[in-house]
């Protein structure tokens, strides 16, 4: 364990073939997973871990204002520390999660440090590549897929393939969501082409989310159009909000 001089604690650094890993602990109060940058993966309230302490969680999670208010299955496709899985297991105890990493050590390391549930029936991690296990997974199964996938530099290559976002068409269910959250980091050139393929797949059925003060921006993206009305998504989000 290291301590430095600002409070920031060292509390697990490791390496496997896609790079490095370090758990970060802040004035006792917050935990970060981070990728060998100063970028935040992950982060959680060490006093409560379910809890999304990241605004653009916030924003990826105002897919529930359009989705399926009782979803009965939503896919997260990158798991990092598990923010978004624990947030929706504590939020619809009827809903099953299926969780890709592709990394057996970032699973090890969000249960080992970020409380991610081991024993929980209705959570599935499954190690495997977000494209494959798309591609063989029964279609029209979702109510929500979230798309969070990225490494130290940017968003993963892998969601800048065509097949990608038509995969994730497949596996919603009708008026599902795709939420993804599109941190492009160092990759300027790779976030303008997943917006491309993005406008390819839904045409016009995106609506853009700007992270305030970050490289952040969360898109949600529509198979068919919302059905919910606006008085509706107003109520729903007063909701979310208390």
């Amino acid at each position: 364990m290291f301590r430095s001089a600002n409070k920031r604690v060292v509390v697990y650094e490791g390496r496997d073939e896609d790079g490095v890993i370090e758990v970060i602990d802040e004035e006792r109060t917050v935990r970060s997973l981070q990728f060998g940058t100063e970028a935040r993966q992950s982060t959680m309230f060490l006093k409560d871990p379910d809890a999304l302490a990241l605004v653009y969680t916030h924003c990826l999670m105002t897919s529930l204002l359009f989705a399926n208010p009782s979803p009965k299955a939503i896919l997260v496709l990158g798991l990092g520390g598990g923010s978004v899985p624990k947030f929706i297991l504590r939020q619809f105890p009827g809903c099953r999660v299926d969780a890709v990493e592709k990394r057996s050590s970032i699973v090890d390391v969000a249960r080992d440090y970020f409380s991610l549930p081991a024993d929980d029936s209705r959570l599935q991690v499954h190690l495997q590549d977000g494209l494959q296990f798309l591609s063989k997974s029964k279609p029209h199964q979702y109510d929500l897929i979230v798309v969070d996938l990225h490494d130290s530099a940017g968003m993963s290559p892998v969601v800048q393939r065509a097949e990608f976002f038509p995969a994730c068409v497949r596996g919603l269910r009708p008026q599902g969501v795709v939420a993804t959250n599109m941190w492009y980091g160092y990759r300027e050139r790779g976030e303008r082409e997943v917006r491309r393929l993005m406008h390819a797949t839904f045409d016009n059925r995106l609506l853009f989310l700007p992270v305030a003060g970050k490289r952040n921006c969360v898109v949600l993206a529509f198979d068919q159009p919302p059905t919910a009305d606006p008085a509706q998504v107003r109520e729903r989000a007063r909701e979310w909000q208390r």
